[in-house]
């Protein structure tokens, strides 16, 4: 599912507002580039007949992440009953695995099959190409800048349990 016309206009009207706000701004170009992104992912992952959302979860294991359904939940930023549920799922699909730890037979680790780190990783390069179309558009310099701009604002924001400044 590509972008409708009406979500490019609006697109386009965002970047050609005469009003600005910079604080405004900033939230809604990083909100419609989620969006962007993941309708993009979307439609890309149809292929391997998961959801984005079940990518995600297998992404943050394959990555590493997270390897227990509660690290999943934190990671993806996802209550635990729609982990557990969706685990269910890819589990069904043969792409995830659940073992009780040998430790501690209370913690459940995840692991992915062959085909689940195989969806994970097209799933990766895929938005990989998405970056390359913001390099493409701001050059590497840029980019790096950018990366570190939001490397910045993920741990100064509000959402960081770091609180370094008080926002509320």
């Amino acid at each position: 599912m590509n972008i409708t016309k009406e979500e490019s206009a609006f697109t386009k009207r965002v970047l050609n507002r005469d009003k600005h706000s910079a604080n405004t701004d900033i939230v809604t170009y990083i909100e419609t580039i989620n969006s962007i992104a993941r309708r993009k992912t979307t439609d890309y992952l149809k292929k391997h007949q998961v959801n984005y959302q079940q990518w995600r979860i297998l992404k943050s294991i394959f990555l590493e992440l997270a390897t227990t359904p509660a690290k999943v939940s934190a990671a993806t930023f996802t209550d635990s009953g729609t982990i557990s549920r969706q685990l269910e799922l890819l589990e069904a699909k043969g792409l995830v695995s659940r073992e009780h730890s040998k430790q501690d037979r209370r913690v459940v680790n995840l692991k992915l099959s062959s085909k689940g780190e195989r969806i994970a990783d097209d799933g990766i390069k895929f938005t990989e190409k998405l970056v390359d179309c913001i390099r493409n558009e701001i050059g590497d310099k840029k980019t790096k800048e950018f990366h570190e701009a939001l490397m910045g604002a993920l741990r100064c924001s509000s959402f960081s349990t770091e609180k370094r400044y008080k926002i509320f």
